[in-house]
Parts: C-alpha cells; sequence; structure tokens
C-alpha cells in the first residue's frame, strides 16, 4: 500500500471513530446504528445544551422574534391553546411545570415546551426555573431537537416586556423598576436597554445580596443607571414602567403606589399587585386571555367572578399587529398581564435549532 492510501484509510478510520464516540456521548449507539449515522442526521434528534443554546441566539434575536410572534398572534397565524399545569406539591416540594404546545403557520414551526419552577433548587443556589424544549418535523413527527428550555424562557419573557412596553408605555418613558433580582429581572434590563436610552431602574429585591449582586453585574452590561431600592413603594411611585417578576406568595404592590400614566407589567404565574388595581386600572391588556383567566394576576379575580373576558381591553397581539389601540393617554395606569406564549419559545428554538446546525453544534440522538 502507498503513502498515499494509507494516510488515507488512516483518515477514514480516525473519522469514524470520532463519529462512534459521538454517538456513544448521546447515548445512541446501538444495533444497526452506525450505518444509519453514516447515512446523516435527518432521522435524528439533536439536542442542545444550554451552553450550546447560548451560542445561537443574542437578545437582539429574542426582542425580534418576540415582536414577530406577538405580531403573528394578532393576525391569526398562532395555533396554540392553553397551557396545562401540573401541581407537584404532594411531593412535598414546591415544584410545579407547565405544558406549552405551539404551531407557528407561517413558518411552520411546531413543539412543546416542558417548564417549571423549583424552590428546592433556590435553597441550594441553583436555577428555580428548570425546562426543555422539544420541536417536531410537521409532517413525520419526527422529534427535531430537545434543548435547554430554561435560558430561551429567561430571553423571552425579558423580550415581551420589552416589547409590551414598546407598545404600551408613555413615550417619554424614563424611569422603570424592576422587582425581582433574579435571571428574568436580568433579562428584562437588557432587552429594556436595546429599546430605550437613558433610562434609570430601580431594583428591587427582599434580598439585599441579590439586589447588590444584580447591580455590580448588570451595570457591566447596560447603559442605564442602576439604583438599589430596598422599599418597593419609593421605586413603583416614582417609575412610568414596573416590571414584575417575582414568586410572590401574595400581591404586595399596592394600587395607590401606581401613579397616573404608568404601566404595570406583570410577568408569569403569580399575583403580585392588589385587586383594586385590576379593577381601578384605564385598560387591562393580556397576551393570552385563555391562559391570563386561569393563570397568574388575573386568576383569582376571575375565579372570584370580579373580573371576566369583558373588562380586558385586547390581546398585546392584535395591538401589534395594527388591529386594535393601544395607549390612548399619557395618563392611563395600565395592566398588561403576560403569563407567557409558548408559541414564543418554539419560534426562538426554532431559530437555535437552525443556527446550532450551521455552527456544527449539539450531538445527535436515535430516540
Amino acid at each position: 500500500m502507498t503513502a498515499g492510501r494509507q494516510m488515507t484509510s488512516l483518515y477514514c478510520l480516525t473519522v469514524r471513530f470520532m463519529r462512534v464516540r459521538m454517538m456513544f456521548r448521546c447515548g445512541a449507539v446501538i444495533y444497526g446504528e452506525f450505518q444509519d449515522y453514516e447515512k446523516g442526521d435527518n432521522m435524528k434528534t439533536l439536542i442542545l445544551s444550554r451552553s450550546e443554546v447560548q451560542k445561537c441566539i443574542t437578545a437582539k434575536d429574542v426582542l425580534e422574534k418576540v415582536e414577530y410572534v406577538f405580531r403573528e398572534w394578532g393576525e391569526g397565524n398562532i395555533v396554540q391553546p392553553a397551557k396545562i399545569n401540573l401541581d407537584m406539591s404532594r411531593s412535598g416540594y414546591s415544584s410545579w411545570c407547565n405544558a406549552m404546545p405551539a404551531y407557528l403557520v407561517s413558518s411552520n414551526a411546531a413543539g412543546i415546551k416542558w417548564i417549571g419552577g423549583f424552590g428546592e433548587n433556590v435553597k441550594t443556589g441553583g436555577a428555580y426555573i428548570q425546562g426543555a424544549i422539544i420541536l417536531t418535523d410537521t409532517k413525520t413527527g419526527q422529534t427535531l431537537a430537545v434543548m435547554d428550555g430554561s435560558l430561551i424562557t429567561n430571553l423571552r419573557t425579558g423580550a415581551s416586556a420589552a416589547v409590551a412596553s414598546k407598545y404600551m408605555a408613555r413615550k417619554d418613558l424614563r424611569k422603570i423598576t424592576i422587582i425581582g433580582a433574579g435571571e428574568q429581572g436580568r433579562n428584562c434590563l437588557r432587552c429594556f436597554d436595546l429599546v430605550y436610552k437613558n433610562l434609570t431602574a430601580f431594583v428591587v429585591d427582599i434580598s439585599e445580596e441579590h439586589r447588590k449582586t444584580f447591580i455590580d453585574e448588570m451595570s457591566k452590561e447596560v447603559s442605564a443607571v442602576l439604583v438599589d431600592s430596598p422599599k418597593a413603594e419609593n421605586a413603583v411611585r416614582e417609575s412610568d414602567v414596573i416590571v414584575l417578576v417575582t414568586t410572590a406568595k401574595k400581591p404586595f404592590v399596592k394600587e395607590d403606589w401606581i401613579s397616573p400614566g404608568a404601566l404595570v407589567l406583570a410577568m408569569g404565574s403569580f399575583q403580585q399587585v392588589e385587586d383594586n388595581f385590576a379593577l381601578s386600572a384605564d385598560k387591562i391588556i393580556v397576551d393570552s386571555w385563555a391562559q391570563a383567566s386561569h393563570r397568574g394576576e388575573l386568576k383569582q379575580l376571575v375565579e372570584d367572578s370580579k373580573i371576566s373576558e369583558s373588562d380586558i381591553s385586547t390581546e398585546l397581539g392584535n395591538v401589534v399587529a395594527g388591529n386594535k389601540e393601544g395607549r390612548k393617554s399619557d395618563t392611563e395606569r395600565i395592566l398588561t398581564v403576560l403569563v407567557g406564549l409558548g408559541a414564543h419559545d418554539i419560534c426562538i428554538g426554532h431559530h437555535i435549532y437552525r443556527k446550532a446546525k450551521e455552527m456544527n453544534l449539539g450531538c445527535y440522538a436515535a430516540l
């Protein structure tokens, strides 16, 4: 055998060995699997870790995708049943999960997010939000990808707040309050900093350590002036926009703290503002009435028959799409309830899936 042929054979063996190593890493080596792998990854599932997901997306990308989905929602191009909640508290832990399926008609993107909150993690310094996103081929049912869902959740929550503010806040917005100095609060600030300049952001959290860490870290990333605010009342009274990203067990923001013209963004699954504000607000905007009626800020009011669908001005997607009016005046007090759209996660997940394939990230597994 010539030296050239020897080198070619050695190269082929090395490539085959590396492919086998990759399949072992993904747990995909079974009888006959190697031959299928050699034919391509078309019938394999791409597995992406949190760090790999992070390499494929920026805050600017997320802002664009979130606004796109809101517009598609308003134009009737999103198929999304209300999220299903699984309460696991009978395990003895304060744990829950949501199943959030969605299909985007225009981009033919489908999938489901399985995401939840796990209180025990916080006690040990871990992340409260944990979950995964699964993408599905709409023709074959092939599972295209399984990826970390917690990072995407935090990113799109921040982007949703910034997009809602773009359409519902006063144009002269200068001061915001972020209550909840966690990952979602950080991403809210990052996205606001992309949309607005010359901002002052009051940072509120019951933990002084969390506030200090938040300000130390984020002051290196954003241009906004960050103010340590141990008292929520003082911050809320001064702010044009109040962003609520906590896991509060009961409402803590009082109606009389909220100034004329203020926008309150109630994010997620918990009620954080007392009933009187929802009952007296000039407008209530939701991302999805089907979800807001049984989860988050309005849940108890709906159950008590104090608020119904007729009290809701519109869904945010209709405002973004230009089908409905948003803010009418600079004195309106507006409550915007964003429980979270699975369509955002699926749209962003498909973007990451395509980028990861371009960048040769992740590994493939046969399910």
